[in-house]
C-alpha cells in the first residue's frame, strides 16, 4: 500500500505496542476491533517474513550460472529447470500479494466496526479516526530473473580437476609433457559432449537452498493460521472454528466450483483437492503451499541426484584416462635409463603421445558412460517438466490482493459478531434515510454461503 516498506524493527515495534489482551477473559470470548487491527500487524508481518523466503532463493541460486555443463541432456535439464524456476517465483509472488489482501481486510472490517458501533450507541463528538491500512506488498514481487544453468560456451573447455586425477601418478618431468595429449585424448568418442561436465559442488549448494525454499514455504502456511487463531474462539463453537478453517483454506487457492485436478491439470474424481473444507484442518489443505513445497523438493532432490550422477560420471572417466595414460607412459618409457628418459622429454611429437593415448584408452566403457549421463539429465528433465501442469494451475487459481481483501473483512465482520448463525441484512452505518446497503460481508460462509467469495474470489 506504500512505495516504502517498514523496516524489521518497526514493525516489530508496531506490533509489540498494538498487542491487546487476549479475547478470552470473564468467561467467554470477545474479539473488538483491537484484536482485528492486532492480527491484520501479525499477518502482514508473516507476509514480509514470505516474501524474504524467495529472495533468499534467488540470491543463492545467483552465485552460480552455467552449473549444468555441456550436453545434450544437461541442455535440456537448464530448459526445463528455467521454466519451473521461473513459474515457481512467479506463483509465490502472487501468494505472498493475498496476504497482503488479508492484512488489509481485516484493518478495514475494524474501521467499519469501530464507526457503526459509535453511530448506534450514538456517542458525542467525532468518531475515531480510522486507521491507516498496514503497509504491505499488494503487487507481486519480480524475484528473478535467475541465472541460466545452461553451458553457454565461456570459460574452461575441460575439467582441470579430471585432468589432475588422470595425471596424478604421472612424474613431474613427464606429466606437463604428455597434459597436452591426454587434454586431446579425452575427446574421444562421446566424452567431448560433457566436456566441461556439470558442477557438482555448485548443484548441491543449489539444492539445499531449494530446501531451505520448501521449509520456508511451509512455515508462512504455519505462521498465517497461527495469526488467525489470536481471533479464533477454540471450544464450544462449531460455526467458528469450522469458518476458520475455510478462511485459513482459501488463501492458498481454489480453483472454479472447487474441482479436482491430477498432476497433469486433467478433471478427475480423486487428486488434489482445491475445495475448503470445514472439517479439515488448515495445515491440510493448502494447495499452492503443497505446490511449492513439492516443487522445490522435487528440483532439490533431482539437483542432488544430477550432482552425484557427475561425480560418477567424473570417477568413471578419470579412471578409464589414467589407464590410458599409465598404459601411454609405459609404452614410452619402457627399458629407458634417467637418461634417456630426459632425452625422451624433448624428442616426443603430439600427435604420436596423442596415438598412445587413445590406444590404451577404453572408447566403448568411456561413450557406455556418456550416455547414461545424458540420460541421467533427460530423465530429470522429464520430472521437472512434469511440475508444470500444478504450477500453471495454481497461477490461476491463487487469490488475487482484492478478493482476500475481501474475504478477510467478512471473515472478520463475523468474528465480531462471534460468528451468530443470524443474518443481518443491512450495513448498520447507511445515515442516508430510505437507502439501504445489503450486508453482504456477515453472510460468509453463513449456512454454507459464500457471498462474497463468489462476487471478488
Amino acid at each position: 500500500m506504500t512505495e516504502r516498506r517498514p523496516t524489521d524493527e518497526e514493525r516489530k515495534k508496531e506490533q509489540a505496542e498494538a498487542r491487546p489482551p487476549s479475547p478470552k477473559g470473564g468467561g467467554g470470548f470477545d474479539v473488538q476491533p483491537q484484536h482485528l487491527y492486532y492480527t491484520s500487524l501479525v499477518v502482514r508481518d508473516g507476509q514480509f517474513g514470505y516474501d524474504k523466503g524467495a529472495a533468499a532463493l534467488v540470491g543463492a541460486l545467483n552465485d552460480y550460472s552455467q552449473s549444468a555443463g555441456a550436453g545434450w541432456g544437461a541442455d535440456a535439464f537448464a530448459a526445463s529447470y528455467r521454466s519451473v524456476t521461473d513459474k515457481f517465483l512467479e506463483l509465490w509472488g502472487k501468494s505472498v500479494v493475498s496476504v497482503g489482501g488479508v492484512a488489509v481486510g481485516l484493518t478495514d472490517t475494524a474501521n467499519k466496526y469501530r464507526q457503526a458501533d459509535w453511530q448506534a450507541r450514538r456517542m458525542q463528538g467525532p468518531p475515531s479516526p480510522p486507521k491507516p491500512p498496514p503497509a504491505v506488498i499488494d503487487t507481486a514481487p519480480k524475484y528473478g530473473p535467475v541465472n541460466d544453468i545452461k553451458w553457454s560456451g565461456t570459460g574452461q573447455d575441460a575439467d582441470s580437476s579430471e585432468i589432475a586425477g588422470i595425471l596424478g601418478t604421472i612424474p613431474d618431468f613427464l606429466a606437463d609433457v604428455i597434459r597436452p595429449a591426454v587434454e586431446h585424448g579425452l575427446r574421444l568418442g562421446k566424452m567431448h559432449e560433457i566436456t566441461p561436465g556439470c558442477k557438482d559442488d555448485e548443484f548441491k549448494d543449489m539444492a539445499t537452498a531449494w530446501g531451505a525454499a520448501a521449509k520456508a514455504a511451509k512455515g508462512a502456511s504455519d505462521d498465517f493460521n497461527g495469526a488467525i487463531k489470536f481471533i479464533t474462539d477454540n471450544k464450544g463453537n462449531d460455526e467458528w472454528q469450522g469458518a476458520v478453517k475455510a478462511f485459513c483454506q482459501t488463501i492458498w487457492g481454489t480453483t472454479e466450483w472447487g474441482r479436482t485436478y491430477d498432476p497433469q491439470g486433467q478433471r478427475v474424481s480423486i487428486g488434489r483437492s482445491w475445495k475448503t473444507n470445514r472439517n479439515v484442518a488448515p495445515a491440510k489443505q493448502r494447495p499452492i503451499i503443497d505446490i511449492l513445497r513439492k516443487t522445490a523438493t522435487t528440483v532439490q532432490e533431482k539437483l542432488d541426484e544430477l550432482a552425484g550422477v557427475a561425480v560418477t560420471t567424473r570417477e568413471t572417466t578419470t579412471r578409464l584416462g589414467k589407464e590410458a595414460a599409465e598404459g601411454m607412459v609405459k609404452d614410452l618409457t619402457s627399458g629407458l635409463d634417467p637418461l634417456e628418459l630426459l632425452e625422451l622429454t624433448g624428442t616426443l611429437m603430439l600427435g604420436e603421445l596423442i596415438a598412445k593415448f587413445r590406444a590404451h584408452m577404453d572408447e566403448g566403457a568411456a561413450n557406455a558412460a556418456v550416455e547414461k549421463y545424458h540420460t541421467a539429465f533427460s530423465d530429470a528433465a522429464t520430472v521437472l517438466d512434469g511440475l508444470t501442469p500444478e504450477l500453471d494451475e495454481a497461477l490461476l487459481s491463487v487469490p488475487t490482493f482484492v478478493a482476500e481483501e475481501a474475504r478477510a473483512e467478512a471473515y472478520g465482520a463475523r468474528s465480531l459478531n462471534e460468528f451468530k448463525k443470524e443474518h443481518s441484512w443491512q450495513r448498520p452505518e447507511s445515515t442516508i434515510p430510505y437507502k439501504y446497503s445489503l450486508d453482504l460481508a456477515t453472510e460468509e460462509e453463513l449456512y454454507g454461503g459464500t457471498a462474497s467469495t463468489s462476487t471478488w474470489g
